[in-house]
């Protein structure tokens, strides 16, 4: 989905990125939920002068937004910062003892409980400096689950995942698609299941128009309700 011109150049800073984490970024930043990552560049050169190599955006135990920056300095060393994506704070960063519980034996306990196929796994600090394993899992039933693990007690911190009660209630997607307004019948392209930082989900889908032009449509994914749409180039 293309990015409004105000947010494209300080998003373009930004390694590539899944397409729900665009919209996410974009639609806080709009609502002024997240200070525009140009102004917190900005704040971490006055203190931190040298070159930006890398920008993530993340989210702590609590659900709050934080913009880790990875500084080259001009001795050639590297420094990564945490700062807050809501006031433009710098956050402290301590350095955390090796985990207790080593990574074989933090999967060994999650899959015996919930049996499937490991898609993602990360050791990573959180803001509140706690080592965690963050892990995605296909489950055995085809579900995607992600599960947050405390690194040095093996205690699982977050096994909701997706909001499984939330995806019960979504429209079959045949029926969603068979309640397109008129003016964008055509060619379906692509759709994609998305969700915005509130939980939200939504169907991003791609269709091209007899006309020949090709729209981008965000679709409320329980309501069927047309939440934008966009003309892309192709």
């Amino acid at each position: 989905m293309k990015l409004l011109p105000a947010l494209l150049i300080p998003l373009l800073l930004l390694p590539p990125a899944h397409a729900e984490e665009q919209y996410v970024i974009r639609r806080a930043v709009e609502a002024g939920q997240l200070k525009p990552l140009a102004e917190i560049l900005a704040g971490v050169q006055k203190t931190h002068p040298g070159k930006v190599l890398d920008v993530d955006l993340e989210r702590d135990l609590n659900g709050r937004r934080i913009y880790e920056v990875t500084v080259l300095k001009s001795d050639g060393q590297r420094s990564k910062l945490l700062v807050d994506a809501v006031s433009g704070g710098e956050l402290p960063h301590a350095t955390p003892a090796m985990p207790r519980l080593d990574m074989a034996k933090a999967l060994r306990a999650l899959l015996a409980r919930h049996p499937g196929k490991v898609l993602e796994l990360e050791l990573k600090l959180a803001a509140d400096s706690r080592l965690i394993y963050e892990v995605q899992l296909i489950l055995q039933d085809g579900q995607l689950r992600e599960f947050v693990i405390d690194a040095r007690s093996g205690e699982l911190i977050d096994g909701n995942g997706h909001r499984q009660e939330v995806l019960k209630k979504l429209m079959p997607l045949p029926d969603l698609l068979a309640r397109l307004p008129a003016r964008y019948r055509g060619t379906i392209h692509e759709v994609e299941l998305e969700y915005d930082q509130d939980g939200h989900y939504f169907y991003e889908v791609e269709v091209r128009l007899n006309d020949g032009r090709v729209f981008e449509l965000d679709i409320d994914a329980v309501s069927g309700k047309l939440l934008n749409d966009e003309e892309v180039s192709r």
